[in-house]
């Protein structure tokens, strides 16, 4: 009696008919890490800033002992 459950093998092959190669151009990296860059700094800046400022609220309201 022949095996009635044959096991089949299936493959797949893909073809790509397009070039999948992506152009970056150096300049929009360098502008892309500055920007990266300045905006830390102007973060950093705001945060300093608000710190003084509430730092500085916060003595002139309270109440030193003489």
């Amino acid at each position: 009696m022949e095996n009635s459950t044959r096991s089949f093998r299936y493959e797949w092959e893909y073809y790509y008919v397009y070039d999948d190669t992506v152009i970056v151009f150096m300049h929009c990296i360098f502008f892309y890490i500055y920007s990266i860059v300045i905006i830390f700094w102007i973060i950093l800046a705001a945060f300093v800033g608000f710190l003084f400022l509430g730092l500085s609220l916060m003595s002139r309201n309270a109440n030193f002992p003489k």
